[in-house]
């Protein structure tokens, strides 16, 4: 088996036309690609036949999880990301397999974002102990991507700036009772307090998250206006919420491709019937890509973000047409994937400048979080960063996989008001 696994890789990388990679085992060597091109040159020494069987059974996972199990060494995991990136169009084709694809869909299932997987699901990322996140996040704890201004702007001021955006998309007003939905440490629901004075209620399903949350809120002083649940979007009870606005910062990723209609329903049925409006700031996935990636599973969505997924524009404007049927209308929508490469860079400086020092903290709670693992997320996330840069001068380069989208979505007007209260109270 092993022999041809290796004759189908080999099938496959002789499509790479865009740097090289040199696979290196037992002494011999093979050179794909173009040695004489000036993109990424990089070696792969495979210390152990296990990696052949892993990249036979789930490809680009395998290689991580290989990498991580001490099968294989790079000599450069930035420089392997970029040439994987950079002939992934022909590397894709030339390895589609029907055989992979079912498994991938079968593992997606383990993940499922129902009502009993989600909270260990995100348990498994936000409860990971509050000093490694404050160890690369700014001092307001935002989670998302930042809007920066200027080669000289700071993550803190960059993230202040996203926060005012999303409550200026909301044209928040003191009366409004507003759900921030996934609020993580309170930053937004802070930030809204401070520049209206309306009311807030923050939604999490980490515990370690809610527990931060409070005490912050508690120390500016506005727990009168802000309070936070440990509880599911889908069991806030519409007949003792409505809410004026809905922000949901970077949530709907934790949704699942089959529950976003569901997601939308929810947000629909918890907005005022005649001005309710959302704000969604999301990570999306290229349209192009969408396809295949929706039933798939890959680093992230196994390893950091357990259920993960990361919805195109277009599936999340049908999923909130077909959830609320047609009741919350797409007003606005934004693109901002410039700003997500420099917050990855800017959060894997401060990650791997402070890791040593907090790794002795967050390790005995989290064995998983090891060395591989760690050069594994930052290579990834400086390698987008860089793919962004390379991007418009290699017209071989694909766009990169997520790019950050802003939507608002509300309510029909007064004309139609009518209508709405009919349909609400029909469900």
């Amino acid at each position: 088996m092993i022999p041809n696994v290796r004759h189908q890789v080999a099938e496959t990388l002789s499509a790479a036309t865009v740097g090289s990679l040199t696979i290196v085992e037992d002494g011999h060597s093979a050179v794909f690609g173009n040695p004489d091109d000036g993109g990424p040159h990089v070696v792969l020494t495979v210390l152990s036949e296990q990696f052949w069987v892993r990249l036979m059974l789930v490809q680009d996972l395998g290689f991580a999880e290989a990498f991580m199990a001490g099968e294989i060494s790079v000599s450069s995991l930035v420089d392997f990301i970029r040439f994987y990136i950079y002939n992934r169009a022909t590397l894709d084709a030339a390895s589609s397999s029907p055989v992979v694809s079912s498994l991938m869909y079968l593992a997606s299932t383990r993940f499922g974002n129902s009502i009993l997987n989600t909270a260990s699901n995100i348990s498994a990322h936000y409860d990971l102990g509050n000093e490694m996140f404050e160890m690369f996040l700014d001092s307001t704890m935002t989670y998302s991507c930042a809007i920066w201004d200027g080669p000289d702007d700071t993550l803190d001021a960059a993230q202040v700036r996203k926060l005012d955006m999303l409550i200026d998309k909301a044209h928040l007003r003191p009366t409004d009772y507003v759900l921030d939905l996934g609020c993580g440490w309170g930053s937004l629901a802070m930030r809204a307090v401070e520049r209206t004075g309306c009311r807030v209620l923050g939604i999490t399903l980490s515990t370690e998250q809610k527990e931060i949350a409070e005490r912050r809120i508690a120390q500016a002083g506005m727990a009168d206006r802000i309070s936070i649940m440990l509880i599911d979007y889908r069991k806030l009870d519409p007949a003792e919420h409505c809410f004026d606005r809905i922000i949901s910062l970077e949530m709907v990723e934790h949704v699942g491709f089959e529950y976003l209609p569901v997601y939308f329903e929810q947000c629909h049925r918890l907005l005022h019937p005649q001005h309710g409006v959302m704000v969604l700031q999301a990570s999306t996935m290229n349209e192009e890509r969408y396809a295949e990636y929706k039933h798939s599973v890959d680093f992230i969505n196994k390893h950091i973000f357990p259920g993960g997924h990361c919805p195109s524009v277009s599936a999340l404007v049908a999923a909130a047409t077909q959830g609320s049927r047609g009741m919350l209308m797409l007003e606005s929508a934004a693109n901002f994937p410039d700003h997500y490469a420099r917050t990855l860079r800017v959060w894997r400086e401060r990650f791997l400048a402070g890791y040593d020092k907090v790794l002795a903290t967050v390790a005995p709670k989290n064995p998983q979080l090891i060395l591989q693992e760690r050069e594994l997320v930052s290579a990834g996330s400086n390698s987008i960063d860089e793919h962004d840069d390379a991007a418009s001068t290699r017209s071989s380069a694909t766009s990169a996989s997520s790019t950050t989208c802003v939507e608002v979505l509300d309510k029909p007007k007064a004309a139609t008001a009518s209508y709405d209260d009919v349909f609400r109270r029909k469900w």
